[in-house]
């Protein structure tokens, strides 16, 4: 939303519902003068002949529709006077009356929106035809929030001209001292909205109250809404409420049915670079979307990022000192085109882009048209290679239709054009504002590191005679990557970017391009004294560069074939253990299973190889700046993990290898052990603001979760001991550090951040405790049991972590004592201690979204609202800890309150919904999760895929619609399937066997499809008993410690 120097808004229908009191008014003092032989008054007449115009004119205005001619009559007319001004007076004696009867309130987001414009700056002013402006506003008490009022008494004292005409809304602007350029004006009749155009003001919002978004709209508003709190960005989300229903929240013209693809037929837009973006898990690569491509808006390379230091008004001891912010890496898949010298984007006239979920091929194909008869198609394919993490493939065709004679030329050179950030962004989920600026480093001067004029690094190395490689650098982290090219233009090679053709009416022109990226993986364990990262390896130019050649010789040939095949074999691969089919009974799910199959192909792409972990946006964009949260353990892992295990343990490993920077950041904060980033990319925690951000110690404990999901399912023993053991008992003493005994003799932990950052630095929050509690009882419950299996290991660990048996007796009394808050008059879990004495948030009267976007945190924070689930996600994680009318009631009272200001947020409640057999809720939630993206629900799908949404998708239907929970060789379902689904087919990788599971209604069908181990299966729907599978207190055994 742009800023306003004022805005200038329609009093009745806009500010209040005064319309109706006025519709009623006028039919009443037509019923009673017209005669019996004319067409009777209806509403029809008031949109047509009265709305938005000063009161005699509407007089007037009715009469002459019926044929009625009446003197005009003076100013002092009385409302008996058979006058144009006498009926005029009678109507407003009649409105009064209906007033002082009814009374008048504003609409329900009329001070919300006021107070919004109030704390941009702009100035208000009200400016309507009705004479009774000002006592309407007292009486409706929020004249106080205006700077003036522009109403029918001033229009006749200064002689201006009603509406249509632009006068008043002019002499307003004029009072306000504004530019009309940068002031809006708020109107619902087709009059004021006209007046509101002829004056040129910079915004024109039409408000539909009556008179119809397609008459506002033909009238010159710039914009419509139904109510006023449309108008803030991310306010008018309640268009996916109707996911309760089976409407298709998206064009099927513009967006096309296919099980297998997702296809868009229209001019791109900003969502498009980021729906139909391609990525490996090393390489990302975004799609055509509205704007030019540049650095930073182009491609992305894992880890790679810059640095730069926070900077702090007010300075305090142990906040965050580095951010991090991922950086673009030189751009190979982006060609401009100029025909006859002139830019061909001038031409477009159709416009069409596909993502293939089997092939992984995003596909823009445009049209372009110059004259009569004259076409120029160009086809654009771009794959990040799915068995090849380092290798881009990219390739363009031209068809020339008509054009003989004409000269076409397209530079295809690697884009590096910086992308400045919006440094002026309030939004925390988009990319902070630091420079898209890369160094390019010269081979030959790589000893010297002399800089030349310009300050950038400079030259070219020649890889082969028709190949390039440039070796770029960041500015401040100091990070290298090598961008290597190989190139065939109609199946020459060629080691040039900038072609020119002399077109024949039938030309046909091929580049296909191979680009291999080369860097150093990321060591995350923060930087240095200076802003420098760290890297597992040296980085060596030489070194990138012969990566490169090695990666273009083994696949970059004339003919892209056997890439493709391999591509699609990868994938082929994925989908025969990954893919999820729902059959159902009745209705067309054809997007339900279009929009999943869109959320698995994106947890295939983040996943294919994952060097550095894997962040909230995966490599489609900057958002978040491209930081790591816990989104990636508890969200995105558990998809992986009973996909491809081994890759799960590489996201554990990347943890792991975080511990340094772990330790010191619990030790700048008075605590043991360690405590882990709440975001970051290097290790470091980048975190400004602390309430929200280190405040969520349940990180560690999320963390800790991960790596029990991992042992369990993997039996992966030397895992824990190489690494999983140090994770569990560095948390574990933070845990221990954090809290204290009370005078109640349970363990308590203050000042805290939940999942729900509505809810900043608390006292026992509910999730955070019990998901401690869950971490330390783990951590005794791993340590004992390895002690006895594998002695050695064990010992080990005592050496290398100086670990006491008085600090496990801790950890579990601590764990045995941990305070679980609860309310037994609700019968519910409180969230925190003093969260049930909060005041409940108005969602009536303040409803614009997201809240974090449009109240201060103070506000929100006292107040009984929740962005996500957070007391719902303990019941989601720690599902058997709970009775299940236990876990009713608190999914009942906080479902209430959830926002959902979180894209997190949707897929926990579908899960539990579906867990305690709400299938409405849980339907609506999984249809929510389903179409964030894919219908932009949160208003930035341009800033990168929600990848934690995908994962949450998967989660909740395998754990909450299939109720999946794995022990040991049993496999335990506690299914709910909507009345509509037959059935639910998904497989699953479990102890190194491939399973098939198919769910329907009345049974459960386990097939192994590959591995030989025997499972057990129960079906709890035919268990009717209630019973609790959490971990117990298990009592620490000194004798291990004795004899080892």
């Amino acid at each position: 939303m742009q800023k306003l120097q004022a805005v200038l808004f329609d009093l009745d229908g806009v500010l209040v519902p005064t319309t109706i009191l006025h519709m009623e008014a006028w039919k009443e003092l037509f019923d009673s003068f017209l005669p019996d032989d004319v067409t009777a008054y209806t509403d029809e007449d008031y949109y047509r002949y009265v709305d938005g115009k000063p009161r005699n004119a509407g007089v007037r205005a009715v009469l002459e529709s019926r044929g009625i001619s009446l003197d005009g009559g003076g100013e002092s007319d009385a409302m008996d006077s058979l006058t144009i001004n006498g009926l005029g007076t009678r109507k407003n004696g009649i409105f009064e009356r209906l007033l002082s009867v009814h009374g008048i309130e504003p609409y329900e987001d009329t001070v919300d929106v006021l107070r919004h414009y109030i704390a941009q700056g702009a100035r208000l002013a009200v400016v309507s035809s009705s004479k009774n402006a000002r006592s309407v506003l007292a009486q409706a008490g929020i004249i106080r929030y205006f700077d003036e009022i522009v109403d029918g008494s001033v229009r006749e004292e200064k002689g201006l001209r009603g509406k249509p005409a632009p006068d008043t809304f002019l002499y307003a602007a004029q009072l306000l001292g504004a530019d009309i350029n940068e002031t809006a004006v708020f109107e619902d009749a087709v009059s004021g909205v006209k007046a509101a155009r002829a004056g040129n003001f910079g915004l024109v919002v039409g408000v539909d109250r009556g008179a119809g978004r397609r008459a506002l709209m033909s009238s010159g508003a710039d914009v419509t809404v139904s109510n006023l709190i449309e108008i803030f960005d991310g306010a008018a989300r309640d268009g996916m409420d109707s996911s309760e229903t089976e409407t298709d929240p998206l064009s099927q013209d513009r967006y096309p049915l296919n099980d297998w693809s997702f296809t868009e037929k229209s001019r791109p837009n900003d969502d498009s670079a980021t729906l139909f973006s391609v990525s490996n898990g090393t390489i990302g690569v975004r799609a055509v979307g509205a704007g030019a491509r540049s650095l930073g808006n182009g491609t992305f390379l894992s880890g790679f990022h810059d640095t730069s230091w926070i900077q702090y008004p007010e300075n305090a001891y142990g906040l965050a000192r580095v951010d991090q912010s991922v950086q673009g890496v030189p751009d190979a898949s982006d060609f401009h085109l100029c025909l006859n010298a002139r830019p061909i984007e001038q031409y477009l006239v159709d416009s069409r882009q596909t993502i293939d979920f089997r092939t992984g091929i995003s596909t823009c194909v445009q049209r372009y048209s110059p004259g009569y008869g004259q076409k120029l198609e160009v086809e654009i394919k771009r794959a990040a290679c799915l068995f090849e993490p380092n290798l881009a493939v990219i390739s363009m065709k031209v068809r020339d239709e008509g054009l003989s004679g004409s000269t076409l030329e397209i530079d295809g050179h690697l884009n590096v054009q910086a992308l400045h950030a919006d440094m002026d962004s309030d939004d925390p989920r988009k990319a902070r504002g630091s420079e898209q600026v890369l160094e390019r480093i010269s081979r030959k001067e790589a000893k010297a590191r002399r800089t030349n004029a310009t300050g950038m690094k400079s030259a070219r190395s020649s890889l082969a005679d028709s190949d390039i490689v440039d070796v770029y650098r960041t500015q401040h982290s100091r990070l290298m990557v090598a961008v290597g090219l190989r190139q065939f233009v109609n199946g020459t090679r060629t080691n040039s970017t900038r072609w020119k053709f002399y077109l024949d009416g039938t030309a046909e022109i091929e580049v296909l391009r191979y680009a291999a990226y080369h860097n150093c993986r990321i060591e995350p364990i923060g930087v240095t004294d200076g802003l420098e990262a760290h890297t597992r390896t040296s980085q060596d130019e030489d070194r990138l560069v012969t990566a490169c050649r090695k990666t273009l010789d083994r696949y970059g040939s004339a003919d892209d074939s056997r890439v493709l095949r391999k591509q699609r074999a990868w994938l082929t691969r994925f989908w025969k253990r990954s893919d999820i089919q729902i059959v159902t009974k009745r209705g067309d799910h054809s997007r339900m299973r279009q929009a999943l199959r869109w959320e698995l192909f994106q947890l295939a792409q983040a996943s294919a190889s994952i060097p550095n972990g894997i962040s909230a946006k995966g490599l489609s964009g900057t958002g978040y700046s491209g930081h790591y949260f816990w989104d990636t353990e508890i969200y995105i892992l558990p998809f992986i993990l009973f996909s491809d295990p081994a890759k799960a343990r590489r996201i554990l490993d990347y943890r792991f290898s975080m511990l340094p920077a772990a330790r010191r950041r619990a030790a700048a904060l008075n605590l043991d052990g360690a405590l882990f980033p709440w975001r970051t990319i290097d290790g470091e925690e980048s975190s400004s603001y602390y309430p929200a951000g280190t405040a969520q110690y349940h990180i560690n404990a999320d963390i800790a979760f991960a790596v029990e999901r991992y042992v369990s399912l993997t039996e992966d023993e030397d895992f824990l001991a190489e690494e999983g053991a140090d994770i569990l008992v560095e948390t574990s003493r933070m845990w221990a550090s954090i809290g204290f005994i009370g005078e109640d003799g349970k363990y308590h932990i203050h000042r805290v951040t939940g999942p729900d950052e509505y809810s900043a630095l608390v006292d026992d929050n509910f999730y955070t405790n019990a998901m401690a509690r869950f971490n330390l009882r783990t951590a005794c419950r791993r340590l004992l049991s390895l002690a006895e299996k594998n002695p050695d290991a064990f010992a080990e660990i005592r050496n290398r972590l100086h670990l006491e048996y008085s600090e496990l007796q801790t950890w579990q009394l601590y764990a045995d004592r941990m305070y679980l808050p609860f309310d037994s008059n609700l019968g519910i879990h409180p969230q925190a201690t003093d969260f049930l004495r909060k005041e409940h948030w108005d969602t009536t009267h303040f409803r614009a979204r997201p809240l974090l976007m449009h109240y201060h945190p103070l506000e929100i924070y006292k107040k009984q609202i929740i962005k996500q689930p957070d007391v719902v996600m303990a019941l989601y994680l720690l599902k058997d800890s709970f009775p299940m009318q236990q876990k009713i009631a608190d999914f009942r009272y906080y479902d209430a309150i959830t926002a959902g200001d979180s894209t997190l947020s949707a897929t926990v409640q579908s899960a539990v919904a579906a867990d305690i057999g709400d299938m409405d809720a849980a339907v609506r939630y999984l249809r929510q999760s389903l179409f964030v993206d894919l219908a932009n629900t949160h208003a930035n799908t341009a800033d990168g895929i929600h990848l934690a949404c995908a994962g949450g998708i998967w989660n909740s239907l395998i754990e909450g619609f299939a109720g999946l929970s794995v022990r040991g060789n049993l496999l335990e379902f506690r299914p709910h399937l909507p009345d509509d689904w037959e059935s639910m087919t998904f497989r699953l990788t479990v102890h190194a066997c491939l399973l098939q599971i198919t769910i329907d209604h009345d049974s459960i069908h386990v097939k192994t499809v590959k591995g030989d181990q025997d499972f057990r299966v129960a079906d709890l729907r035919r268990n009717q008993m209630e019973e609790a599978h959490e971990q117990g207190s298990e009592s620490v055994r000194q004798e291990v410690f004795a004899h080892r």
